[in-house]
């Protein structure tokens, strides 16, 4: 008998709150008023409807989502630049946002050989010699080439390149100028050279054939050559003129030049880093030789 008794005591709160609820349903057929955050026991089955209106967007799943670890994190201000440079930007502007990615912020310390500063150095080389149709210039002066590269680097910082790239691939203004190469215009370069030649030689290259037979290597070798030792004919053994080995080389971005200015940019840029590769590959098997002979010496000794 007691347990019945208990049993029908403790069934007795859940009535009455059966009761309440009856008769809120049936005294309210409207939300709740004067609350914070208003509802109703008749719609709330409803609060999360089934279908969704085609006018509205819902938000997404996933608010957020970072950016693809290829792509750079760009800064969408526009860098304030000089004023002084004379270069054409926007005719390289594919081949700098290249460079942007190639040297990301994150990355270029790491890549900086392999990847980022051999894409610098031909977006730079590109850079001038597409300049050059219009300056007629295959050199910029010192006081150029300091606001100018100055202006480069603000370019590609805000496209998210790192911005010690100038360290990271100890490119200094000196080396848009023409350096101890004694020729700097264009028309004095194709009065000298054998302009087509060169064209002939690297208008479009094999990377893997160019690094075996080294057809436009030896052809801009040559022209540089030609062009380095061209005012020593006359210097009757004068010792104040630079070596030639270092008037060789800075000849050879006398032609690079050239040749960018002769082609489009993105050709121009894809001979550049085919050229590029092959003198890594050539740094890359000096290091092999002289490994091996390190390796046979030491045999040799034990």
């Amino acid at each position: 008998m007691k347990g019945v008794l208990s049993h029908f005591l403790l069934q007795i709160p859940v009535l009455i709150l059966l009761l309440i609820l009856l008769f809120m349903d049936k005294s309210q057929s409207s939300p709740i008023s004067g609350a914070k955050y208003s509802f109703s026991i008749r719609n709330k089955v409803h609060v999360l409807p089934y279908d969704i209106s085609p006018n509205t967007q819902p938000l997404p799943f996933i608010p957020l989502l970072a950016p693809s670890p290829l792509i750079p994190f760009t800064n969408d201000s526009l860098p304030k630049l000089s004023g002084l440079c004379s270069l054409n930007f926007s005719a390289v502007q594919d081949i700098m946002t290249k460079t942007a990615t190639n040297c990301w912020t994150t990355f270029a310390p790491y890549l900086a050989n392999v990847v980022c500063c051999p894409q610098f150095d031909a977006m730079l080389i590109t850079l001038i010699g597409q300049s050059s149709k219009y300056s007629g210039l295959l050199a910029l002066s010192k006081t150029q080439a300091n606001h100018c590269l100055s202006d480069i680097q603000k370019v590609l910082v805000s496209q998210g390149a790192n911005e010690n790239l100038n360290n990271i691939c100890s490119v200094h203004p000196s080396n848009l100028t023409e350096g101890l190469c004694p020729v700097a215009s264009v028309d004095e370069f194709e009065s000298i050279a054998d302009s087509s030649r060169l064209l002939t030689a690297c208008r479009e290259i094999n990377p893997v054939n160019e690094c075996c037979d080294q057809v436009c290597q030896n052809a801009i070798d040559y022209a540089a050559r030609k062009i380095a030792l061209n005012d020593m004919s006359n210097s009757n053994g004068n010792s104040s003129l630079p070596p030639k080995i270092a008037r060789i080389k800075d000849c050879k971005n006398i032609i690079l030049r050239w040749l960018a200015g002769k082609l489009n940019p993105s050709t121009s840029n894809s001979v550049f880093r085919g050229l590029s590769n092959c003198n890594l590959n050539k740094g890359e098997q000096r290091e092999n030789k002289n490994m091996d002979f390190l390796a046979n010496l030491s045999e040799y000794k034990s």
